[in-house]
């Protein structure tokens, strides 16, 4: 920022100019250091928990990464579970002479990947993630040039974004719900009724047979519910709220101590850019 200042100064060295340019500098300068400050506080703040016990809402994550189906990367076949991808002409231009470098294409996955750690699985969505710390790669063939970033399949993630955990099994509510439903289904058809529940054979159902069922129907229906609740599927998704959504390669402490880093640096900067001004002032 410093370096920029100086350059504008040099390009117009009047004093109205100068301090301008000064004050726009510092003000830009502690913005950067407030939005490094304030994703150090995200990450700080933000719950950590295991995927199974994890409440729905925002949340961090940590797993290893993976696809149901082997998934790779369009142009350099490398086993992924995200990437993004450029074409850019690398030619030189015939009627100017000059370097072709437009780019050309920009493709970016969207399909979802697995997240897995010690207690359990959950789907990612990574539509509209903040993706770092990708690895990259490059290659030029036919006058173009083919760029690469992506996650490797099988490497440890750093999440954080919003988890729907799904959780509508095994509440009362939704058990006698369920319950209800099966019961009536039942008594649209008599004969299977009458069958499976009537203990007396008077081809009737009364009161205390019609018990039996009720139970019945709930263990049934609790049986299908524990069955989901142990199958559920968690997502994590962009939230709706404007929160961070990131997925990163590195870890929550290294991410931590760079925010940190250059947050401070930031700060340094907009003091003496701050005691310029109150000195030109």
């Amino acid at each position: 920022m410093l370096f920029v200042v100086f350059k504008l100064y040099v390009v117009s060295p009047e004093a109205p100019t100068w301090r301008g340019l000064l004050a726009i500098a510092t003000g830009l300068t502690l913005l950067i250091a407030l939005f490094n400050y304030s994703r150090l506080l995200k990450i700080t703040e933000a719950p950590t928990s295991t995927i199974a016990s994890a409440a729905q809402g925002y949340i961090e994550l940590h797993g290893v990464a993976s696809t149901p189906k082997p998934f790779k990367t369009p142009y350099h076949d490398i086993p992924c579970v995200w990437y993004r991808a450029y074409v850019y002409a690398n030619r030189v231009d015939p009627d100017t002479n000059k370097p072709d470098n437009r780019l050309l294409n920009y493709t970016e996955s969207k399909q979802l990947f697995q997240l897995q750690d010690a207690s359990g699985v959950c789907m990612v969505n990574p539509a509209g993630a903040e993706v770092i710390y990708v690895e990259k790669r490059t290659k030029i063939k036919n006058d173009h040039r083919y760029e690469e970033e992506y996650l490797p399949a099988g490497k440890r993630l750093y999440l954080l974004g919003y988890l729907d955990t799904l959780h509508h099994y095994n509440t009362t509510k939704a058990i006698e719900k369920d319950t209800t439903d099966l019961l009536v289904s039942w008594k649209k058809n008599p004969s299977k009724l009458v069958a499976g529940f009537d203990q007396n054979r008077n081809d009737q159902i009364d009161m205390d047979e019609w018990e039996v069922a009720r139970a019945e129907a709930r263990r049934e229906v609790e049986a299908r519910h524990q069955m989901h609740a142990n199958n559920e599927t968690y997502t994590l998704t962009k939230p709706e709220n404007g929160q961070m959504f990131l997925i990163s390669a590195l870890s929550p402490q290294a991410l931590r101590q760079q925010y940190r880093h250059w947050s401070s640096i930031h700060l340094a900067v907009f003091v003496v850019l701050l005691i310029a001004n109150i000195k030109l002032s």
